[in-house]
């Protein structure tokens, strides 16, 4: 009997002669939903999100390594897109760490955003100056001040021009020391996705 094709095969099925850009994010909705509202010229991308509750950085990498082994192709690039928020408080920092030099040594990209990704959605509306402390919940609060009914489920009710991706790309990379394994200060590489989405003409900012 032939194998039944499972939903994400399908999915996969009608841009699979292209190499494929692979995130995955401890976020349930809220990195997914970002990616999907770009218009795309032909998706060549795919957000893999947490949807078992399981979103420990641990949890983040094998989700990589399991669609690596289930659909295996040469050209595609893993990305690991995490946060900082309480993983790297004392308890926890050691795992993380131990993820990004997994991370490495698999060939998988990295990008980090500290507390949250959250900081990177704000850097669309605004350049803010926030202490190293800064926590999830004030980001999320200062984003609201742009964005009212701001939630990881819904998203940015407000619409997104290519001009305030332009605007985020600048401050990230203002912000973003990207020789750093973690930030030490509030900062986001989720930039260096964008980049590459655009590098690859899988997005349209126009």
């Amino acid at each position: 009997m032939p194998r039944k094709t499972r939903p994400i095969e399908r999915e996969l099925e009608p841009f699979r002669d292209a190499s494929l850009l692979i995130i995955a994010s401890e976020d349930t909705h809220a990195v997914e939903e970002y990616f999907t509202r770009f218009r795309a010229r032909r998706v060549k991308f795919k957000v893999l999100p947490t949807d078992d509750g399981c979103s420990s950085p641990k949890d983040v990498l094998e989700r990589l390594d399991e669609f690596r082994k289930e659909f295996p192709e040469d050209g595609d690039q893993f990305w690991y897109c995490g946060d900082t928020d309480h993983w790297i408080r004392p308890g926890h920092i050691k795992n993380l760490t131990e993820v990004l030099q997994q991370c490495r040594q698999k060939g998988y990209r990295v990008a980090i955003s500290r507390p949250c990704f959250e900081f990177w959605l704000l850097l669309h509306f605004s350049e803010p100056s926030l202490p190293s402390d800064v926590t999830c919940a004030d980001i999320v609060s200062q984003l609201r001040k742009f964005a009212q009914g701001y939630s990881k489920k819904s998203g940015c009710v407000r619409s997104r021009t290519p001009q305030m991706v332009v605007d985020a790309t600048r401050r990230a990379k203002a912000t973003s020391a990207v020789t750093e394994q973690i930030p030490s200060s509030p900062a986001s590489q989720v930039y260096l996705i964008v980049e590459v989405l655009m590098e690859r003409e899988s997005i349209d900012l126009s």
